[in-house]
Formats: C-alpha cells, structure tokens, sequence
C-alpha cells in the first residue's frame, strides 16, 4: 500500500521535531517499510552534510521496521546503517538473523555501506565555529533520461570533505524515493560544491538593524598616497646608478631586454660636434683676409692679401695675390692722363 509520499522539500528542509511526526505518520497509515526507511535515510544523508543533528533519527520507528516488517531486498540494504540504534547486541542479532539468515550475507551487505557509514554519523562543524556565516551544498545530479539538474542542501557543514560528500551523495543517489513525472531523480552524482550564502540583515520590520562602522581617525596610523608616493621617490632617489638599473630590470616583463644607449647618443652628438667644428675652421682658412689701405696719388687703393687655401675633392690648391677690379682701373685712368698730356706739350 503506497502512502503519501513526502517531498524532498520535506525531508530537507523540515526540522527535526516535525519531520519525525510526519514520518511516523506516514508508515502508521501505510506500513511501507520500504520507503519509510528510505526517509530516514535521506535524513541521515541530511544529518551528515549539514550542522544540523538528526543522530538516531526515529530511533524507536527504525527498531520496530527491522525488527518486524516483512523482510525485503531494500531493508536488507539499508539496514547497516542503524546499528547505532540497537542498544543490546542480542537485538541487532536477532534482526541480522530475520534479514540475512546467513552471517556471510549480512556481511556481504554490511561491506557495501561500510565506507559511507564511517561518514553519515561523524560530528560535523559546532556552529560557533562557523562565526555566523551560512554555508549551502550545490550539487548536480543526471536523472534517469540523462537528464542534468541541480539540487541545493541549505545549513551544510562547510569543512565538509570531498571524500565524504562523495561517499554521501552516492548513498542518496541509490535511493529510488526520489521522482519526477515517474523519472528517478538522483541516479548519477556529476558535481558538487559548497558555497557561501551568508544574509546580512539591514532592515527589519521597518527598522535599520545594521550596527554602524567606526571609522579609526587616528592621524598616526592614517598614511595618505601622498605620503607613501613621497617616501618611494625619496628611496628612489637615494640609490646609485647601477642599483636603479637593476631595479629597472626587476621590473621589466619577462623576455624584455634593456638596452643601454647611454653611449650612443654621446657618440653621435660629439660626432656632429667635431664635424661641425672642422668646417668653421675651413670656412675661416678660406676666407680669412687682411685688408690694407694705402694713399696713391691722392686716392686710395686696397690690396687683399689672401692666405694659401686647401681645396677640398680634385680642386689643385692656388696661391698669389689678386687685385680688385677697382684698382685696375684707377691706374688705367692716371695712364690716359699721363698721356695726354705730353700730346698737348
């Protein structure tokens, strides 16, 4: 007889003391062992990744399932994990018995559930350890199509390990509780991982709840960007040549090389310097002349002495003395008049 089933909205959300009447309720109106101990179950599931506490979930329910429901293959699979909740040793004998008529049997069982069983009742993270940040499981799980979706598991311990959320999830995905449309839900783990979800109230119920910051004033520990940039140049400015240099080549991308053109540019300006020095000189050497001024006859004449000039590509260098052509005829004239006058004579 199939009950009415419970949502997993229920059995991870719901807390502790309403979730067990629910499910007392369930297996008193439907006697479905099967899916009730699946509940409890999931719940386990619950108790091990969250820091909620659900050890012994439905102890007194779980004692009288295994002790006298009809035995099944899921209750033969399931049934290792609730040791915990037979307090005598000749119980739990009497429901290996009931369930797995051989000791071999049971530990054939018993090995398959023995790695996540190690991790469904381990203490999880005390909540003042948590220093009231909230943590959430998300996890993705393939359905029984193929199908990808994500399910998310509020309150989780978040020091929980990789190792044990495997362990865990894979236990939860073995149960087949868990439908949609008739689809089994959790068939393949895929992901999983935990994340910060944190509420910082601000306002409630109209009033602003949010404790103001203090701002420290204090000028001795309050340094400016102002003042940190004059402290790097003046260290910048206290290092020699070389430790610049080498702090320059500290800095550079990998691959970079710094080329130094200290030299060059020295090089090429002394260059043009000097060429530029040697054509003054040439330019005085060529046009450098005396002049000197003499009276003849009554008028002035003007020699020009020139200094012997270096020629420069096939030019033969000349030397000698040229006379202005304003001279040549000024004795030319005083000829014409000498002449003349002995002709009147």
């Amino acid at each position: 007889m199939k009950s009415q089933s419970l949502s997993q909205v229920q059995l991870f959300v719901t807390k502790r003391p309403r979730l067990e009447k629910n499910i007392e309720k369930v297996y008193a109106d439907s006697q479905d062992a099967d899916t009730v101990i699946q509940y409890i179950v999931a719940v386990l599931v619950r108790h091990a990744l969250c820091i909620s506490d659900f050890y012994l979930f439905c102890q007194d329910l779980v004692r009288e399932i295994l002790l006298f429901a009809e035995p099944t293959e899921v209750l033969r699979k399931l049934a290792p994990l609730f040791r915990d909740c037979f307090d005598s040793g000749r119980e739990w004998e009497e429901v290996t018995h009931r369930l797995y008529k051989k000791t071999k049997v049971y530990h054939r069982y018993n090995n398959r559930v023995s790695e996540c069983k190690k991790y469904l009742f381990a203490k999880t993270t005390p909540v003042e350890e948590l220093d009231g940040q909230q943590y959430k499981l998300v996890s993705t799980f393939e359905d029984a199509v193929g199908k990808i979706h994500n399910w998310s598991l509020r309150d989780a311990d978040k020091n929980a390990s990789a190792m044990k959320i495997n362990a865990v999830l894979e236990l939860m995905s073995s149960l087949t509780i868990f439908e949609k449309d008739g689809i089994r839900r959790f068939v393949q783990l895929e992901n999983s991982e935990i994340d910060n979800c944190t509420r910082y109230v601000k306002i409630r119920k109209g009033e602003i709840v949010e404790e103001p910051v203090q701002i420290s004033t204090n000028p001795e520990k309050v340094e400016t960007a102002e003042d940190s940039s004059v402290q790097l140049s003046s260290e910048i400015a206290s290092l020699s040549e070389e430790e610049r240099l080498e702090l320059v080549k500290m800095l550079l991308p990998e691959g970079f090389v710094l080329a130094d053109t200290r030299l060059e540019e020295p090089a090429i300006i002394m260059a043009e310097k000097e060429a530029s020095n040697e054509g003054a000189i040439a330019l005085k050497t060529n046009t450098g002349a005396t002049q000197e001024v003499g009276k003849t006859d009554g008028k002035v004449t003007s020699t020009l002495k020139e200094s012997p000039t270096i020629s420069v590509g096939n030019s033969k260098p000349t030397t000698g003395k040229k006379k202005k052509k304003g001279t040549e005829s000024s004795n030319y004239s005083s000829k014409r008049k000498k002449k003349r006058g002995k002709n009147k004579r």
